[in-house]
Formats: C-alpha cells, structure tokens, sequence
C-alpha cells in the first residue's frame, strides 16, 4: 500500500491492517471520529471538550481538518477503556454527518456524542466486486483534502487520473489473460489499487502511483508493484517489493527502471504473469508462462484514457481491445467507467458513500 518515500509506520504497520487508530502501547485506549461539513468550505477546527481523562492525541494523522470534515483521535491511559462522550463547538458551520460516534445528540452550535471508532476513520475507498481472481480498490481523492506528503503542494489531479484510467485498462488485460474468469488462476488474489492523498491514519502514500499486487496470507506475503508516476501521469519506474512473514526481503526488493521486466509468484512460488514496463514509460506489457497470448495497456496520454491491447503471439500486431476513460465524483461518489470498443461505446457506473467509499448502487 505504502510507495517509496515510506515512514517506519508504512513499512511496518500497512494501514488496511491497523487495528488501532492511533497505534498507541497497549497500555492505551484510543477511539476516533470525523464530523463531516454540510458544504464544503475552509474553516478553523472547532473547540472539542473531552471527558476528564481523556486528551487530544496531536499530529495531522490524528487530527485535523480540511474542506470536508474535522476528524479527531482521543485516549487516555488505561486499556479497553469505554468510549468516552465529547462536546463538540463549531459555530458557524453547519454539521453532517458523524462517522465513528453513536448517541449524537445536536446542540446550538455542533452535537455531543461518544466516540466508538477504534481507528479515525478517515479513509474513503470503494472495494468493487471481486472478479475470478482479480480484486479492485479504488482509493478517491478529493482537491483541499491534501494532507501529509500531499500538504501545501498542487493537487495531483493528472495522476489521480492517470491511474484510474491505468487501473480499469488493467482489467481488461487481466480479463483478456484469464485472470479475471477464473478465481482459483493464482494462489492468491491480484489486486488492483490506486494512491490517496489525504493521509489518512499517517498513510505515506507518495508520489502519486498504483498498484498492482500479487497476495497472499494477508498482508504478510506479496509481491507488490508500485508504479510511479510522473507529472504528466506515465510511468517512471516500479518500486518493487517482497513481503515475507511480513517483513520485506531487501534482496528481492528495490526500483526497477523503464523497460525492466518483473516476475509475479504466487504462493505456490510459480510465476504467473509477467509485467514488462513501457522504455517510454507509457504503459505496461504482460505475458503469462505457457501462453502465447501477450496483452498491453498504453497511453501518450495517460490522463485522457489508456487503451488496453492484445496480440495472439510475440510476432503479431497488437490489436485494440478497449480504450478506457474513468471519471471519479468523489464529492457526491459517483464512479463511471466508459469503454470504446470498436467505436461502441458501454458506461459502468458504481455510487458509492463518498465519507466511507461503501458501494450503494451500481448499473454495470
């Protein structure tokens, strides 16, 4: 999950694993919660009033704001301590929803509550439907939400496209190698995953990349590929790594530049596809051991859409299969997916809560 410039937390701790929202001795209890605006808008953080005992935990992956929400660690010394109830001042700035608190109780000027969330939660992304054995977690990300490595910087709008576009072109590589009809294909799940920027529970997930992974056992065992991305959205290299019993093989782990291959084992230890990047940096090849079909997803401009390719062997043309466009509304959670095959073109579109990421609806 974490890319290059990774903390002691990223290494160590992968956020989807983190049991604890502020990763605290056990000697401590910690519960969060985020107090979503009702309109976007730059505003100051407003006063919070905890129960005796109880105290701020400090940092921006604890708390903080932005456009959209206040969200807010608290603990105190003791374990498995019951939530405790907040008073919460916000004047001025009318309030949404509380996500992590139960018995909201609205006052004059903001609620009282108590606060449940073992972790803050912050992070908003939709896991779609598995297909065979590829898996898709599209992380969204919303301009004035930049936090961490993302704080006081452009937001990376042309790589947040980029890779939504990369990602959905690799599902249709991953359809046309078979991968996406047939769940027992690996021993193990591919997945398929963006990059977010608001750094949510301390999540260093910089520069701007996607994934894709080959997993299993886990968080523990994988090989996972990190692809980087540049200004303009093509790719710049593969930060590469092995995890075993989770901690990563530094042997086997390191950059790889343009035009290098990387094997992708499952846990059988048999390799069963192949990913080559692009000399030029705009996309990606795969070949799968015993198969003579090769498949390729390719852009120049990777932020308009990727194409995805195949060709029956190594000596013939590639072929068009699909140009991809995705389009991600994270403020309202509408995710629409347009393939051109042939000049037909079909729309997938999948609603989703834009505060959690949790699917709604969708019309495929």
């Amino acid at each position: 999950m974490c890319p290059t410039n990774h903390s002691s937390l990223c290494r160590l701790l992968p956020l989807l694993l983190a049991a604890d929202c502020c990763f605290a001795a056990a000697a401590t209890t910690c519960y969060g919660a985020k107090v979503a605006k009702a309109t976007h808008a730059d505003t100051a953080a407003p006063t919070l009033v905890l129960t005796d005992g109880w105290r701020l935990r400090e940092g921006e992956a604890f708390t903080g704001v932005n456009i959209r929400e206040y969200f807010f660690t608290v603990e105190a010394d003791g374990a498995a301590l019951p939530p405790p109830r907040v008073q919460l001042s916000w004047p001025g700035v009318a309030i949404g929803e509380v996500y992590g608190g139960k018995d909201v109780a609205r006052t004059a000027d903001g609620a009282s509550f108590l606060v449940t969330a073992s972790r803050t939660p912050t992070g908003f992304t939709t896991s779609l439907p598995r297909q065979g054995a590829v898996q898709m977690g599209i992380f969204h990300n919303l301009e004035g939400m930049q936090a961490g490595a993302y704080r006081d910087k452009p937001y990376p709008a042309t790589q947040i496209q980029a890779q939504l576009n990369y990602l959905f072109a690799a599902r249709d590589m991953m359809r046309e190698m078979g991968f996406a009809d047939a769940p027992a294909a690996v021993d193990g799940v591919i997945n398929l995953y963006g990059f977010e920027t608001n750094f949510p529970n301390g999540h260093v997930d910089a520069p701007p990349h996607f994934h894709i992974m080959l997993m299993w056992n886990a968080w523990q065992d994988n090989h996972v590929c990190h692809f980087i991305l540049d200004d303009a959205g093509k790719i710049v290299r593969n930060d590469h790594w092995v995890n075993e019993n989770g901690k990563r093989n530094a042997a086997q782990s390191g950059p790889k530049p343009l035009g290098a291959s990387t094997d992708m084992p499952d846990r059988s230890g048999a390799v069963r596809f192949v990913l080559r990047m692009l000399a030029d940096g705009t996309g990606l090849e795969m070949t799968v051991p015993g198969k003579d079909k090769q498949a390729m997803i390719r852009s120049d401009d990777p932020a308009r859409a990727v194409i995805c390719y195949t060709r029956p062997n190594a000596a013939s043309d590639w072929q068009a299969v699909a140009t991809v466009t995705v389009r991600d509304d994270a403020a309202t959670g509408l995710l629409a997916v347009t393939r051109d095959v042939n000049g037909q073109t079909t729309r997938e579109e999948w609603r989703y809560a834009p505060h959690t990421g949790r699917i709604l609806t969708n019309a495929p």
